[in-house]
């Protein structure tokens, strides 16, 4: 990939709302050039930023390898600028302090820290990794160490910037491994993760912080994502899918029996998730705090800002605005 390039030759359009003035909001619409395909998003809590990783590549293989962009929203002026950073394979979706003043992502050469308000990324860590979630303090973050044979669910002390905990599991997965989801459970007394110890399944375990010890709560499970009083997870039995979640005692129950989408991932705010059937790709908004599901149609990806607004991509343009908006689109240099 290039480095970065202006903002001039990235932001081609803005699209305001001409039909559909019910919905009450701009419905925004920004092309990246020299991209294909836009995946891993992640809003800020502020709603003034956006992450994500854009690619040369159409994301529909195996191995997407992309780099990292950051889309400004501040003050009603859009602008997008690729960041100086490795480029990262199938990497995770970046992960923003619970006050928006950092944000954490995945490159080939380690992980990465970015600061909101200004500046270049610093390497945080250095290393193969896999995987990222944040605590609800904002204070420690966790993640996978992929080395050969084996992987290790690390706890890292931003502050301290050293790692304070750590789980070896062994490798023993036979195909293609997909996803390294990892959530802290509400208070941020432990960490709930896939792994990848089994033959032909993805276990959801629950590994304790404070003693260490480790507990399968799903023999085999899709996705894992933290909500907003509780964490959501997809188990699996042979292909059929339903959504569960777990309060902060621990107990689990249903919220669909029958569930049609493979992926949770989080937004702006704990209080959306969004999920995936990756054959159709037909997208779905769960609102934790009512547990209600909204489909919203076939995207390639999609998220939810801070404040509730949709923001949903196709190749390398992203629209933001609610999903009745038509657009039309007035050309800027």
């Amino acid at each position: 990939m290039t480095t970065t390039r202006s903002v001039s030759l990235i932001v081609l359009c803005v699209c305001l709302l001409l039909a559909y003035r019910v919905a009450g909001q701009q419905c925004k619409n920004v092309r990246v050039a020299n991209i294909k395909s836009i995946f891993a998003i992640a809003p800020s809590p502020a709603a003034s930023n956006v992450l994500f990783y854009g690619s040369a590549e159409k994301a529909e293989g195996e191995i997407v390898t992309g780099s990292l962009f950051r889309l400004r929203l501040a003050g009603g002026e859009i602008g997008v600028m690729q960041l100086k950073a490795p480029d990262a394979s199938n990497p995770p979706t970046p992960v923003w302090k619970p006050d928006g003043s950092s944000a954490y992502f995945e490159t080939d050469q380690g992980i990465y820290q970015l600061s909101s308000v200004a500046g270049s990324p610093e390497l945080l860590w250095k290393g193969a990794s896999a995987g990222l979630a944040i605590s609800p303090d904002g204070l420690l973050l966790a993640f996978w160490r992929i080395d050969k044979g084996a992987d290790t669910l690390v706890l890292y002390d931003l502050n301290k910037k050293s790692e304070v905990r750590s789980w070896s599991v062994p490798d023993r997965f036979e195909s293609d491994k997909s996803g390294w989801d990892i959530a802290f459970a509400p208070g941020g007394h432990a960490l709930y993760a896939r792994t990848y110890d089994q033959t032909s399944s993805t276990p959801l375990k629950l590994f304790d912080i404070g003693s260490g010890n480790v507990t399968v709560m799903n023999p085999s499970s899709y996705a894992v994502a933290g909500g907003n009083k509780a964490l959501y997870f997809i188990a699996a039995s042979g292909t059929a899918r339903s959504l569960y979640k777990i309060t902060a005692d621990a107990r689990s129950s249903v919220v669909a029996k029958e569930f049609g989408y493979d992926s949770l991932t989080g937004s702006g705010k704990p209080r959306w998730l969004v999920s995936q059937d990756h054959r159709t790709k037909e997208m779905a908004v769960l609102d934790t705090e009512t547990d209600a599901i909204k489909p919203i149609g076939k995207h390639e990806f999609a998220t939810m800002l801070s404040d509730g607004t949709l923001l949903r991509v196709r190749g390398a343009e992203i629209t933001i605005g609610d999903s009745t908006c038509r657009p039309t689109c007035t050309q800027r240099p």
